[in-house]
């Protein structure tokens, strides 16, 4: 009786809205009935926003039928019309002439959001990187991202190496990454964002509480979703860009149209770098006199080479598919190993790894139904990824001059587990995506999303399932969003359901001469919940709240290892996690800021722990509990001039651990080791346009990042700093597992020329400007100051 009081709750608004929904559609044309490309039309009313393709057609889906003022604006060369739209209009074939422009629509206020835009101002929150506004400068995924509130990206430095980050008190695994809204982990580690060039990308989404719906993983409360970029008409745009290091990044994109429905494209890239930085305090063995000294040196073995093909054919607005879309991924890249994963306390001259995805093909497939109340979405894909280490060095050691040294060893990076210095994982994952949405009126909307993986991991070493360990994956959510109050409440409510089940054989007997094969199924489950609620207090202010329960199932890595450094886990459970968010913004034509405030209470949190020289395993091992404080703004004073800056606080604490060496009263509310609890960015940028009066865009920006010293290891509370929120003074203990305070500054310059349908960019930038000393979470060394120059072409 009680489930149905609520779910009569739920529907009852749903009763008093019925509406006759339609697809608006038409094409825009100039004074010569030519048809116009890129033509961008407000849909004032239901505050939408849309561009015309390559045949000047447009398409507003789900429009509820009434009066409308649509308006369309071109802007090279100015044109501009107005379209007043009622009941009895002919919705689906609106044709629309442009004229010069001469002043019609300066006075009306065009306030229809674009797609990033209502997704930065829903109940649900979320920062929205625009990358195609910075695809021109030489700047990187990574560094964009690293520069939105909360977000903190940690890397051993280079192109190509491996990041950590850090997104609303989450870190590891707990943060989830997503390519079009699919978990991106059937792509390997080929779209990393230290990989994949800006160019790629039309933004990034990036989800700090509560996740959306189409958001199909069991991220504990963040996500970052990367949107790539879809051209609608015969266009390409390549770039080139090189720098310090013997850097080379190349991209294509281009796409072509077959006929009026159908076009051919492709987004490629490919990346190469020496990665031959200097660092220092590296140890030297001096054979002479047998002392060890710290030197300042070049890695010697550190490059890295990726080549990513993508192509693909795809359908729109066709009788039987809204949109299809037929993809394959093909990628290589090599990596040199230098050192050790977590230190630089020895040096590697021959060892290095390959990972190989040599055919991935998916489909996209979507299509509405019911006057387009109904969308259904469906995604597939099939992939088969070769992971692999090539360690057969033998009796060679070598030093961080890079010289060679006689040894006696098997294998250059002492691993006795893998046979002959080679080891090859294969991992094959079949994903399926569907997501399926009905818009009960304006105000209503339902949606249920549900992703499923299987994934099949073999290895060399795994001798007792040579056809692999099996594990599924199922998450699948329901939600439904409400619009209140004349546009002022929005109310998003989410259910989660979670499985995970692993089937594997393994080694039972405790005697290490004994084989005693059994078989081990695991099942885990989690149901989540959520709610996310938003008031618009008036045009300029409204504020956000959210509450979840969320649960992150392990992933495969975590219980399969990677049969070398890290042994298999089958016993580990989910991580469970409370969130709170509130959240308090305010936006005008020259000022936007936000203050957001979140609170963390997170068990079972899994932890990699060694359990000797060489190897590790990840284990449920820590409850944590903390609180965060983020402030972003946001400042125009004038035209061409802009100001941004964001600052970020949390107090994350250790309430207990399973792990015996902080399972004690000492560390109890000890601050999270090894992470950073207070960053800051500033940013300034200038258009010298108007100033030297031309008719191209030349921009100079400048970045800075600031990180303050934390501590690589726990320390006792009563130890830390007494300054205020910890910020100043030092440590009651002397230790020199700190990493200190950085300073990052970035400068660069970009001059942009349009040529018709032409565009030609040149940008320059100079990283870490300052030469200071940038760490990893690892306290191992990033680059000093270095170069970027890139060239990109349009047409």
């Amino acid at each position: 009786m009680k489930w149905r009081f609520i779910l009569l709750l739920i529907l009852f608004p749903c009763l008093g809205f019925s509406q006759v929904f339609d697809k608006l559609q038409g094409q825009v044309v100039d004074g010569l009935n030519q048809t116009v490309a890129n033509a961008t039309l407000y849909l004032l009313e239901a505050d939408r926003q849309e561009k015309t393709d390559a045949q000047g057609r447009f398409s507003f889906d789900a429009v509820i039928k009434g009066n409308y003022t649509l308006l369309v604006e071109v802007s090279s060369p100015l044109q501009e019309a107005i379209v007043y739209l009622s009941k009895d209009s002919d919705w689906n074939n609106v044709s629309i002439k442009v004229k010069p422009k001469d002043r019609l629509l300066d006075n009306i206020t065009i306030q229809a959001k674009s797609k990033s835009e209502r997704l930065q101002h829903a109940a649900i929150k979320s920062d929205i990187v625009q990358v195609q506004t910075s695809a021109i400068k030489s700047a990187s995924i990574e560094e964009l991202i690293s520069s939105t509130p909360g977000v903190k990206v940690r890397s051993i430095g280079g192109l190509g190496a491996n990041s950590n980050i850090i997104v609303g008190g989450f870190t590891g695994n707990a943060v989830r990454f997503l390519v079009d809204d699919i978990p991106m982990d059937y792509l390997g580690s080929s779209y990393g964002i230290n990989k994949v060039p800006t160019n790629m990308l039309e933004r990034v989404e990036v989800y700090k509480g509560v996740l959306p719906s189409k958001i199909g993983i069991d991220a504990l409360g963040s996500a970052i979703n990367l949107v790539t970029l879809e051209k609608k008409e015969t266009a390409a745009t390549l770039s080139y860009e090189t720098g310090s290091y013997n850097t080379h990044i190349g991209s294509v994109n281009a796409s072509v149209l077959l006929s009026p429905n159908w076009s051919l494209g492709t987004n490629s890239f490919y990346n190469y770098s020496d990665n031959n930085f200097k660092v220092n305090n590296l140890p030297y063995l001096e054979e002479k006199t047998g002392n060890t000294t710290y030197i300042k040196a070049k890695l010697f073995h550190n490059s890295f080479e990726q080549a990513n093909m993508q192509f693909y054919l795809q359908g729109n607005d066709l009788s039987w598919a809204d949109k299809i879309s037929f993809s394959v991924h093909s990628y290589e890249l090599s990596k040199d190993i230098q050192n050790d994963a977590y230190s630089r306390a020895r040096a590697f001259g021959k060892a290095y790894r390959k990972e190989k995805g040599r055919f991935i093909p998916s489909l996209t497939y979507k299509k509405a139904f019911l006057n387009h109340r109904l969308q259904w979405s469906q995604f597939l894909v099939y992939s088969k990824i070769d992971y692999e280490l090539f360690d057969k060095t033998k009796n060679v050691y070598y030093d961080w001059k890079g010289n060679a040294h006689q040894t006696v060893s098997s294998s250059e990076m002492g691993n006795l587990v893998i046979k002959d210095g080679y080891l090859k994982n294969t991992q094959s994952q079949f994903t399926t995506r569907g997501n399926l949405s009905y818009l009960l009126s304006d105000y209503v909307l339902i949606e249920n999303n549900t992703v499923f993986s299987h994934y099949n991991t073999k290895s060399t070493l795994d001798e007792l399932n040579s056809s692999g360990t099996n594990y599924q994956k199922l998450v699948s959510s329901f939600a439904i969003d409400f619009t209140l109050f004349e546009s002022r409440v929005f109310l998003n409510t989410q259910v989660k359901f979670l499985h995970g089940h692993l089937k594997a054989k393994y080694n039972a007997s405790d005697n290490p001469h004994e084989l005693l094969v059994k078989e081990k199924t695991v099942s885990k489950t989690g149901m989540s919940f959520s709610q996310a609620v938003k008031y618009q207090i008036d045009k300029q202010n409204y504020i956000r709240f959210s509450y979840e329960n969320t649960y992150r199932l392990p992933d495969k890595e975590e219980f399969f290892g990677d049969n070398n450094f890290v042994i298999s886990n089958y016993d580990l459970n989910p991580e469970k996690s409370y969130n709170l968010n509130l959240g308090y913004t305010f936006t005008n034509k020259k000022l936007a800021a936000q203050v957001n405030t979140y609170y963390r209470k997170t068990t079972d949190l899994i932890r990699l722990k060694d359990i000797n020289q060489y190897q590790a395993v990840f284990l449920n091992l820590d409850k944590v509990k903390g609180f965060g404080v983020e402030v972003d703004v946001n400042y125009k004073p004038i035209k061409h001039l802009t100001f941004s800056a964001n600052l970020t606080w949390n107090d994350f604490r250790l309430e207990s651990s399973k792990d015996n060496l902080l399972n004690t009263q000492h560390y109890k509310k000890a601050r999270i080791a090894n992470m950073p609890f207070y960053y800051t960015n500033f940013s300034v940028s200038y258009n010298f346009k108007d100033v030297l009066l031309i008719d191209s865009d030349l921009s100079l920006y400048w970045n800075y990042s600031y990180v303050h010293q934390y501590y690589l290891d726990f320390i006792e509370k009563q130890f830390e700093p007494n300054g205020f929120l910890g910020l100043w003074g030092d440590s009651k203990i002397n230790t020199s597992r700190i990493i200190p305070v950085q300073h990052l500054n970035n400068l660069g310059i970009v001059y942009q020329k349009h040529i018709g349908r032409h565009q030609v960019a040149v940008a320059a930038e100079v990283k870490n400007l300052f030469n200071h000393e940038i760490y990893n979470e690892f306290k191992m060394q990033n680059p000093g100051r270095n170069y970027r120059v890139k060239l990109t072409y349009s047409f």
